[in-house]
């Protein structure tokens, strides 16, 4: 009975491994989280009642590949292949880690490595240590998944919380020494019980605490970033439609000017009143390229931020004007996407960017392509950033796809390697 009591706690703590393991990596399908908590205790419990049945090894091993992998395409945004990798990840380290425990406790302490299905406090104590070191080494795959990452301040953090599993390994081995030698009372083997339970539930807590703390700090600095960039490009904005007026008030003094001209007499005359007139003029060079005034002005300013960086710059927006999304998402989807191709393509051998806004059967397509010599680097198709410092970078990309699919938008991309091209989609519905 103890022993079944036990191995539902054991479980418990199996899929809190498992759930450490895959938010780490991948996004949460069900929220709030609890929910994929609950899924996950609905799973795993059951199979403490199977393991208990029938004991064996193989099937305790298949239901458990079996329970981590629903639980991975249930609550996980994961792909089939990385589903059943990750799955076969975590049923060879938990098998590796009880059979290490089991093996180098039983050299130590020359007990019978069967000694833990008939002792009862040999088993809790061996079965902690185990457990333990199974959530120390799945979150060290998770650490070396996302090496690309090593010295972000993420992981700055990260490495001293495997101190205390350690701890927790070193002080339940020191208690099973002490439980071989000494015949331990009932109180002292329920509070070893209960002292077991809470250090490995402290344990998970520590990690799945840790990674909440991560993931509202990189959320609230994504904010921030967006915020940052909003306000940045609200100002932008602002300067460049005065611009706009001053040039138009400009062009409606142009009859002065020209009837000024006219009256000259002397050729000396008129030069010396063009080379006046001609600073004003050196650096007005907004067109009017399509029917929206945002994408005018924000095309215009990529047009001299490409000319600065020696890219190539087509475009062509003659056929869809997307006058039905807001000036401040419009403005926030275009400079993100073309502030990414700029980076890309001013660290490319050809430098070059086409932006083109077509209608297509009640669809309007933004496509951006630009030269990029190097793959970009993703996970699961979500782009990440290769810059240094990525807490305050790479965030670029989330917003295009975050204020697109605001605007019942669709969000695709794809690098085309022979080619050295990144492709970016966007489209909308004109309905």
């Amino acid at each position: 009975m103890e022993k079944t009591i036990f191995s539902l706690f054991v479980y418990t703590f199996e899929m809190l491994i498992a759930f450490a393991f895959f938010i780490k990596n991948y996004n949460i399908k069900q929220k709030p989280r609890f929910i994929a908590i609950l899924v996950g205790l609905l799973l795993f419990l059951p199979c403490a009642i199977i393991f208990t049945t029938f004991g064996n090894e193989i099937i305790n091993l298949t239901v458990f590949f079996v329970i981590n992998f629903l639980f991975a395409k249930i609550c996980f945004d994961i792909n089939l292949k990385s589903a059943i990798i990750q799955s076969i990840l975590l049923d060879a380290i938990m098998f590796t880690t009880e059979i290490l425990t089991i093996s180098i406790h039983s050299a130590v302490t020359k007990i019978p490595t069967n000694l833990y299905k008939t002792n009862f406090t040999v088993f809790v104590l061996v079965t902690i240590i185990s457990k333990v070191l199974y959530l120390t080494i799945s979150q060290l795959f998770s650490f070396i998944v996302q090496k690309h990452n090593l010295d972000s301040f993420k992981n700055k953090y990260f490495i001293p919380l495997f101190i205390f599993p350690v701890l927790t390994i070193v002080t339940s081995s020191l208690f099973l020494f002490i439980a071989l030698d000494v015949d331990l009372s009932t109180g002292y083997q329920i509070t070893l019980f209960v002292v077991s339970i809470l250090f490995i539930f402290s344990c998970i807590f520590m990690f799945i605490y840790y990674q909440t703390l991560l993931e509202k700090e990189s959320k609230i600095s994504e904010l921030e970033s967006e915020q940052r960039i909003n306000n940045m490009n609200t100002t932008y904005l602002e300067i460049l439609e005065h611009q706009n007026d001053e040039f138009h008030m400009m062009f409606h003094d142009m009859k002065n000017h020209y009837l000024t001209l006219r009256n000259m007499e002397s050729i000396g005359d008129v030069k010396q009143y063009i080379n006046k007139l001609y600073p004003s003029f050196e650096n007005k060079n907004k067109v009017k390229i399509s029917k929206n005034k945002i994408i005018d002005i924000i095309l215009n300013k990529y047009i001299v931020v490409c000319k600065n960086n020696n890219i190539k710059f087509y475009y062509e927006v003659k056929t869809a004007d997307l006058n039905y999304i807001n000036d401040v998402e419009l403005s926030i989807i275009l400079n993100n996407a073309l502030d990414n191709a700029v980076e890309a393509a001013k660290n490319s051998f050809d430098k070059e960017i086409e932006i083109s806004i077509r209608h297509i059967n009640n669809i309007d397509l933004l496509s951006i392509i630009n030269s990029c010599d190097t793959s970009p680097v993703h996970k699961d198709n979500i782009l990440t950033t290769t810059k240094m410092h990525s807490q305050n970078h790479g965030f670029g990309s989330k917003i295009i796809e975050r204020h697109t699919k605001a605007n019942n938008g669709e969000y695709e991309w794809f690098y085309d390697e022979k080619e050295k091209k990144f492709h970016l989609s966007l489209m909308f519905s004109s309905k």
